[in-house]
């Protein structure tokens, strides 16, 4: 992997046309074909080629060493544009001072415990099959604990969508990790989202119930009416909603999780006929497009800004019982 670290020189220079100056030797049908499948990345989240870059943008390319050099044309080439530099991930240690100071401006608050942790748009919570970043990656590296051997290993313990932002919860030691779980799944964290979701919502404040059951292939949920009797697949759902703020054409709500499950927000708010601002997978194709055009917005306008604690059991944990954690 290399990446790259936008000069003044290449300020404003759209994506793909930044690229074919950087890899001369690289053909337009390689470079989509690399743009499909995830090779290039700005600022963690996947480049489409139609971005138009500024100072300081970090463009990241996983390319093996030899494939990079035969696309540069010259593998000692290092500067590109100005003060672009290019460095190697794995061994600069410049970088990793660097990141180790990124990854602190995210944190939230951190004790010996738990980190709570901002995560931004396009990052996973969790790793995966792909092998990109995530939560986990970031936050052991920032540790040092990436490569240690004990049998627990520092994780997250609630997920966001890849492009929800928000506080997740992150447990240093194994009895952070049971404690949270288990008040996650007694229902003892409030989690509060702010979604902008089309249209003028009506009602105020509601609470609202309905079956939900995922599709594992199409990486979808399905929402049905809940008429007392949860259906075999399905799981019951709940969560409610205030109204911050209404425009025109949009609303801005707070929402509390009342159940945890994926997608949840995102489908229901949908099935009441406001889908979330920018959500592809969940409203039909004119009005994601007019979302796009009308807004700029190309993923989902959801961030999960406010999490409250209730009562810690454990003794190690007693002084989070009560507090609130928010994002500006």
């Amino acid at each position: 992997m290399k990446e790259i670290i936008v000069g003044k020189l290449d300020d404003s220079m759209r994506f793909d046309k930044y690229i074919h100056k950087i890899f001369k030797k690289m053909p337009t049908s390689t470079f989509h074909k690399l743009l499909r499948k995830k090779y290039f990345k700005i600022n963690d989240i996947k480049a489409d080629g139609r971005e138009i870059l500024s100072v300081g943008d970090r463009v990241a390319i996983f390319l093996s060493g030899e494939t990079y050099d035969r696309f540069v044309g010259d593998k000692d080439e290092r500067n590109i544009g100005g003060n672009s530099k290019h460095r190697s991930l794995s061994n600069d240690k410049s970088y990793k001072n660097n990141n180790v100071a990124e990854t602190k401006k995210r944190i939230v608050y951190e004790d010996k415990n738990v980190i709570i942790y901002d995560k931004e748009v396009g990052l996973l919570s969790q790793g995966d099959r792909s092998n990109d970043k995530s939560v986990n990656t970031i936050l052991n590296e920032y540790l040092g604990t990436s490569k240690t051997k004990e049998a627990f290993k520092p994780s997250v313990v609630n997920r966001l969508d890849r492009n929800t932002r928000g506080l997740i919860i992150f447990a240093k030691t194994y009895i952070a990790a049971r404690e949270i779980s288990r008040m996650i799944k007694d229902g003892e964290i409030d989690k509060y989202y702010l979604a902008t979701v089309n249209g003028r919502v009506k009602k105020d404040k509601e609470l609202i119930t309905h079956l939900l059951r995922k599709d594992t292939k199409t990486n979808k949920v399905e929402i049905r009416e809940y008429k007392c009797k949860v259906l075999d697949g399905y799981s019951k759902v709940s969560l409610e909603y205030k109204v911050l703020n209404r425009e025109k054409d949009v609303s801005t709500l707070e929402v509390r999780l009342i159940t945890g499950k994926s997608h949840q927000i995102r489908a229901e708010l949908s099935y009441i006929g406001h889908p979330l601002l920018g959500d592809k997978k969940y409203m039909d194709a004119s009005l994601y497009k007019m979302n796009v055009e009308k807004y700029g917005v190309k993923t989902q306008e959801l961030m999960c800004y406010k999490i409250r604690f209730g009562k810690f059991e454990d003794k190690e944990l007693e002084k989070l019982s009560d507090k609130t954690f928010k994002l500006r």
